[in-house]
């Protein structure tokens, strides 16, 4: 894997950990706010990996439609849910929602590779990111507890 790529993706997840595990160890006074702007980058990255998943539905059109088509609504479909569930919901089913969703976005990744659709270096860079997101995700929940 390019050391550039892994360093990229090592300062994206950085704000998941950092706000993350300032929830539990109460680093700042208004632990909501902090969530707040957690759940809101998420939506942001979630939003961003559904814009991947187009690209890859637009490369592949031509010679896997059916796959392209699927890609096309699971593409936008995760990104509503993540930008709806910011307005709706009280922050535990906000987490919780957020969490399944970047699992649900990991699932399709690895349908994808499986079917020669992503590189295997993006796929590596999924599977180290993507359970670092979660567990955030899931210290922030258990922080707020």
């Amino acid at each position: 894997m390019n050391r550039l790529i892994l360093a990229f993706a090592i300062v994206a997840v950085m704000p998941f950990v950092v706000l993350s595990t300032s929830v539990p160890l109460r680093l700042f006074p208004y632990s909501s706010a902090v969530v707040e702007v957690l759940l809101t980058y998420a939506a942001v990255v979630i939003s961003f990996l559904g814009g991947i998943h187009w690209g890859v539905a637009v490369t592949q059109y031509a010679a896997k439609r059916n796959i392209a088509h699927m890609l096309i609504a699971e593409g936008v479909w995760p990104s509503l849910v993540a930008w709806g569930v910011l307005f709706f919901g009280d922050t535990y089913t906000k987490l919780l929602v957020l969490t399944l969703l970047y699992t649900f976005v990991w699932t399709i990744d690895s349908l994808l590779y499986n079917n020669d659709m992503i590189p295997q270096w993006f796929f590596n860079v999924r599977c180290i990111v993507t359970p670092i997101v979660v567990v955030s995700l899931y210290v922030a929940y258990f922080g707020l507890i």
